[in-house]
């Protein structure tokens, strides 16, 4: 059981990751489109 549960925290662990990088990189390509601009 205690398997399943690390599985489980592994897989929320990695999909946030995943999900912040790429906000990330949206957010600093829209700074660089910002300060491009001016």
């Amino acid at each position: 059981m205690i398997w399943f549960r690390m599985i489980m925290i592994a897989m929320f662990s990695v999909t946030a990751l995943s999900l912040l990088s790429y906000q990330g990189t949206e957010i600093y390509h829209a700074f660089l489109e910002f300060f491009n601009k001016e």
